[in-house]
Order: structure tokens, then C-alpha cells, then sequence
């Protein structure tokens, strides 16, 4: 096998067994006996825990990154570049970008028990989902619906919007209960998706936004 196969193998077998342990009880030879290989080679390609987890936060920051480039690239109105925002955002693509989307979440939820290199990672993302938006508004407000936002106004749309949206997406999607919170088994998850109309709620969303940048109309 090629080193680069092995360090997948050992990526995707680390996100199994997080979402099975829990990130914080999760230790190294957690992945190595659900591998069923020795401690060596978890350290041939990770120095620990953390470097593992940051590869993961890596992976789904550079697939996020590609998403939105063909987003920005696109052709497509700004009404499907919101869509497909919004889409990206709920991340109905892979079973693996799933799983690395419940780490994230979960990771969120416990920002201050991080290492500021995880914190630094994560909020790269943020920045990231933030700074598409604001291309994405930017082309709607000015080339399309031509209104006369103001730099502030715009940044202060661009807030609300993705607050909103993050908001209804953990509630829809990962919010559990009071004592777990938010899911963390990849089944459940697909289950909750595949008992909601989520392709309508994405379209009355995407209306939602539309109305609040046109005041209504």
C-alpha cells in the first residue's frame, strides 16, 4: 500500500472511531486497534492526536475551498450561486465530507478545549464561508438587483445571513437533545436527511434571503 493510501486509511478510520468515542475520550490507540495496526505507523504520518484532527479540518477546508471556487467561477445567476451556497453549507455531497462535517461541529462546541492551532483552522473556515457570501451578495446587490447597500450595511447583511443559515442548519440537522446535543453517528444524520424535504427547505431559504436583500418585494 502507498504511503499516501495508508495515511487516508488511517484518516477515514480516525473520523470512524472520533464519532464513535467522542473526540475528547478518542485516544491514538483507539484508531490503531480499530486498524488493527501498531502505534508506529499512526506516528509515521501523525505526531499526535491533534495533527490528526487538523488534517481533517485541512481536508475539509481545501474540499470546501474547491466548492466554492466553482461556485465564484460559475456562470449561473446569483439566485443558484445563493442555492448552491446554502447547499455546500448543509453538505449534501460524501458520507466522508459528512463525517468530517459532524467532527467539525462537535469540535465548535468546544472551542476553548482546542489548541489554537485546531481554533486557527476552524476559523479559517468561517472566514472562508463568509468571504464567498460577501462575493456572492455583492454580485446580487450591485449587478442585479442594483441596490444601494452601503459597505457596513452589506457586512451586517452578510452576518445575519450566514447566522441564519448556520442556525437552521443545526437545528434541522445535527441538533440531538438537551443532554447530547448534536449527533454524532453518520447514520443518524442520513436518516435526518432522508426524512426531511430538505431540497424545499433549501429553496424556501434561498427565497428567504432573496426577499430579505430586496426589502420584502
Amino acid at each position: 500500500m502507498q504511503k499516501r493510501d495508508k495515511k487516508q486509511q488511517i484518516l477515514e478510520a480516525g473520523k470512524d472511531v472520533l464519532l464513535k468515542k467522542g473526540i475528547f475520550k478518542t485516544r491514538v490507540e483507539d484508531v490503531t486497534n480499530y486498524l488493527g495496526i501498531a502505534k508506529g505507523s499512526f506516528y509515521t504520518y501523525f505526531k499526535s492526536k491533534d495533527q490528526l484532527l487538523e488534517e481533517i479540518i485541512i481536508q475539509f477546508f481545501d474540499i470546501r475551498k474547491n466548492e466554492f471556487e466553482e461556485i465564484e467561477k460559475s456562470t449561473e445567476d446569483f439566485r443558484d450561486k445563493i442555492k448552491k451556497f446554502i447547499i455546500r453549507r448543509f453538505a449534501i455531497t460524501t458520507s466522508e465530507n459528512l463525517k468530517s462535517h459532524l467532527i467539525l461541529i462537535n469540535l465548535t462546541r468546544n472551542l476553548e478545549h482546542l489548541s489554537s492551532e485546531l481554533r486557527t483552522k476552524l476559523i479559517e473556515i468561517e472566514l472562508l464561508n463568509r468571504k464567498i457570501l460577501r462575493e456572492i451578495l455583492t454580485q446580487a446587490i450591485v449587478k442585479n438587483l442594483k441596490i444601494g447597500y452601503s459597505k457596513k450595511e452589506l457586512e451586517v447583511l452578510i452576518i445575519f445571513i450566514m447566522g441564519g443559515i448556520k442556525s437552521y442548519r443545526l437545528d434541522r440537522l445535527f441538533y440531538k437533545n438537551k443532554e447530547d446535543y448534536f449527533i454524532s453517528d453518520i447514520k443518524d444524520l442520513q436518516e435526518r436527511m432522508q426524512n426531511i424535504d430538505l431540497e424545499n427547505e433549501i429553496e424556501l431559504l434561498t427565497n428567504g434571503i432573496i426577499k430579505i436583500l430586496t426589502g420584502g418585494k
